[in-house]
């Protein structure tokens, strides 16, 4: 793989570049498969056209990606019975009382994501269907909803308390200790308990998960996400005009049922959802058997399988009750079944495509050119942890893989990190280095997890992708100067995690209010009826000054949230301080 030098980077620059300017997602990572191909087969192009089928196959052959592809074709028909049946009719009719703006309606899809906490995949699914018709109803853009997904999602599995990604970053870090050659009881620490450890060290993901409450909290908006929340709120288009949702379930499926719209729709196929899928992967991992914890079942399960099994339950449970409650007959269940199918389509080629320029990378070896490069610097040991933040951000932003980072990184961090600086660096290293893998998911546009984001908020996905990265590399920002510090020697979790949160709030204040006067349009940004009532008054009144939001922050919504997301962190902290 080293042959190929500078050109490892070619398959998926090429791809992310050609998808930022083209805005053709399918033909822009086709284009870096096949770039990765030819480079493989010499710039032979029959033979590298040849060897990109056989990729695809490859990855579609996959025991875990042909689980993937079946569950996401089950999601699909579920959340199409959702709709269909009245499901998320009855919702709106519910709360849509409580929740009657853009802010609260983003503030809502936060605190969801919160109580799903132990998978991703199930979190974005189950939040975005729950929160997406809400938030569109109330001029929120779908950029935005997909946003509030992507940075909760990942963030909250990844903290846990239980969740299969806990599970899977410990089995990392047991292969850190295997090729350390080093055992617990030489550190007197388990995988588990450096785990623990490593939390308050995950800087970039506490700031990118506050992030997204401040933001939405506060409607400071900047970047391209200002542009399309002031669209959404002025006009009323959540989505850009000519732009290709990667979902739109209205315009695939139908209109919702009005003959019986009833919660019991909405909610009892979420709940076989989670309940089916957690319990699942607590019976694959071995949870039913004697001596097995929660933790060591979650660790050892078949993630796919159960999700699988989640996914089934509940497509099922929302075929049943549309019957049940005689929204639809058998004929329109059926074809519900495969309309929901449909909806995924265009989800589905990019993932396949996406898993395809994550073997094209492998195969010329882009992570390990990456991780030899930043590795190979020279920097004193106490800079090690902004090293191996930064190499996460760049191989996980490549390969679109945050799981697949972790696997590359995590056995060649803890050796190197316990031969430089020894063990009391480790956990730093495990927690920049998860922060800086999720960074690479939320920016890089051949992620799984932010595909699925685009997916269940029906956003286009480059408009997702460009709107998320400033925000994102904000939140890296910040961790990048605290890691700083740790190597001039500010060596405490508990003053980086508050010092990262200052300079995150200040950043975002400042780029506001800098875009925002530069753009010529609000810096906290109002409703959409109080732009309406604006404009009317502005009329009247024969002016042209513009409008600003002023928004109850003693609302019920908000409130909720903060005191929810607060005990959600003091949980959190609290689960961490086991590996003391």
């Amino acid at each position: 793989m080293a042959e190929y030098g500078l050109l490892a980077l070619a398959p998926p620059l090429l791809a992310i570049a050609l998808a930022m300017v083209t805005r053709q997602v399918l033909v822009s990572l086709f284009a870096g498969v096949w770039a990765g191909a030819l480079i493989v087969e010499s710039w032979n192009p029959i033979a590298a056209t040849a060897l990109t089928m056989e990729w695809f196959v490859e990855v579609v052959r996959s025991p875990f990606d042909a689980k993937f592809i079946i569950l996401i074709l089950f999601m699909g028909a579920g959340a199409a019975f959702i709709y269909r049946s009245g499901g998320i009719l009855a919702l709106e009719r519910w709360i849509g009382d409580r929740v009657s703006t853009a802010r609260e309606s983003q503030v809502l899809t936060w605190l969801v994501g919160v109580f799903i906490f132990f998978d991703s995949y199930t979190s974005t699914v189950v939040t975005g269907n729950a929160t997406r018709e809400l938030s569109q109803e109330n001029k929120s853009s779908r950029e935005m909803h997909a946003y509030v997904l992507d940075s909760t999602t990942s963030p909250v599995t990844t903290f846990g308390p239980v969740s299969n990604w806990i599970g899977y970053q410990v089995s990392m870090i047991i292969a850190g200790f295997e090729a350390a050659r080093v055992s617990a009881e030489q550190l007197g620490l388990t995988p588990f308990g450096l785990f623990l450890q490593s939390i308050p060290w995950n800087v970039y993901c506490f700031m990118a998960f506050f992030m997204v409450g401040f933001i939405a909290l506060t409607q400071r908006f900047y970047g391209p996400m200002l542009d399309a929340e002031w669209r959404a709120r002025a006009t009323g288009a959540t989505i850009r005009e000519d732009a290709t949702p990667l979902s739109d379930v209205s315009n695939d499926v139908g209109e919702p049922s009005e003959k019986n719209p009833s919660l019991v729709n909405f909610f009892v196929p979420i709940l076989a959802l989670l309940a089916v899928g957690l319990v699942s992967m607590w019976y694959l991992g071995g949870g039913h058997q004697s001596g097995v914890d929660v933790a060591t079942a979650f660790q050892e399960t078949d993630v796919a399988m159960g999700l699988l099994f989640g996914a089934f339950a509940f497509m099922l449970t929302g075929f049943v009750g549309s019957l049940a409650y005689g929204t639809m007959d058998l004929e329109e269940a059926s074809d519900t079944i495969v309309d929901g199918f449909k909806t995924m389509n265009i989800a589905l080629a990019i993932i396949v495509l996406a898993w395809a320029i994550g073997l094209a990378a492998e195969r010329v070896g882009t992570a390990q050119f990456i991780v030899d490069t930043m590795v190979g610097s020279g920097v004193p040991g106490s800079f090690l942890p902004l090293i191996v933040f930064v190499a996460a951000m760049l191989v996980a932003f490549t390969t679109g893989t945050s799981w697949g980072t972790m696997a590359i990184l995590t056995p060649l961090s803890i050796p190197l990190g316990y031969q430089l600086a020894g063990p009391s660096v480790l956990p730093v290293l495990v927690g920049v280095l998860f922060g800086g893998a999720i960074w690479g998911d939320h920016s890089s546009p051949i992620s799984d997890t932010t595909v699925m984001s685009s997916i269940f908020a029906g956003s286009d996905h480059v408009d997702h992708v460009s709107t998320q990265i400033p925000f994102a590399a904000t939140a890296a920002g910040a961790t990048i100067v605290v890691l700083v510090l740790y190597g001039f020697g500010v060596q405490s979790a508990y003053v980086a995690l508050p010092l990262a949160a200052v300079l995150t709030v200040g950043a975002v204040l400042a780029l506001n209010k800098l875009d925002a006067r530069r753009k010529g349009l609000p810096e906290v940004m109002p409703s959409a009826s109080e732009v309406d009532e604006a404009a009317v008054e502005r009329v009247e009144n024969g002016e042209s000054a513009g409008v600003r939001g002023d928004h109850d922050y003693l609302s019920l919504v908000p409130l909720v949230a903060v005191v929810v997301v607060a005990a959600y962190l003091l949980l959190v902290f609290a689960f961490a301080t086991l590996g003391a």
